[in-house]
């Protein structure tokens, strides 16, 4: 399958059914596993149908400034399966994921997910977030637990992670800094520490909301 074509359809299609949706230009890229997020620069592109809804789908895609080859594209789908006032409960699936690694290879994986979210105040959320991965073409399986807190100040929105990871039995905190320039404009600011191994990566990005 070619990853360029299949990038292409996939964001034409969530492009016209999308009711939200962003391109960021970052010093790095970004993963749902803060360890594994790269340092070299990305545009990232976010779309999506509105979570708040019992179904949701959402496009993320990363492309590497240099050279402006795909990186990495992951279609996601999520239904609640709680939906209260305080607490709510979703499970999703990442299907078709892809990345390209530094060699041009390109790896398909599987990724299941499920996440607990409880609604301190309007706020204010604590989250629950455990992910399962395995490669489809490659050697890979992975087991990641992150507890998430979540707090809005004004113009600021702030995101702590406390995750552990099968992989070395990676421990790791890592922590998101959103600053709201304007309706439309996002500084932020990304830095994650691995406990365990003592790895530090940072990242700084503008996000402009479509």
């Amino acid at each position: 399958m070619n990853f360029r074509f299949t990038l292409i359809i996939l964001f034409f299609y969530t492009s016209i059914y999308s009711q939200y949706g962003s391109i960021e230009i970052n010093t790095g890229g970004f993963s749902f596993i803060p360890i594994f997020t790269s340092e070299k620069p990305h545009i990232i592109v976010r779309a999506g149908t509105n979570n708040k809804k019992r179904f949701s789908v959402n496009l993320l895609n990363l492309t590497s400034i240099n050279g402006l080859n795909p990186s990495n594209l992951s279609l996601i789908s999520r239904y609640r399966i709680m939906n209260k006032e305080k607490i709510k409960i979703d499970i999703g699936i990442h299907l078709p994921a892809f990345r390209v690694d530094e060699n041009q290879e390109y790896k398909s994986r599987i990724v299941q997910e499920s996440n607990i979210i409880y609604n301190i105040n309007s706020k204010t959320k604590l989250s629950l977030l455990y992910m399962h991965g395995e490669g489809r073409n490659f050697n890979f399986n992975v087991n990641f637990l992150t507890l998430n807190f979540q707090k809005t100040l004004n113009k600021f929105m702030l995101n702590s992670q406390l995750y552990v990871l099968n992989i070395d039995d990676i421990i790791g905190f890592a922590q998101s800094v959103y600053f709201k320039l304007n309706n439309k404009l996002n500084l932020k600011f990304f830095v994650n520490k691995s406990i365990t191994t003592k790895k530090l990566n940072k990242t700084l990005g503008f996000q402009f909301k479509l």
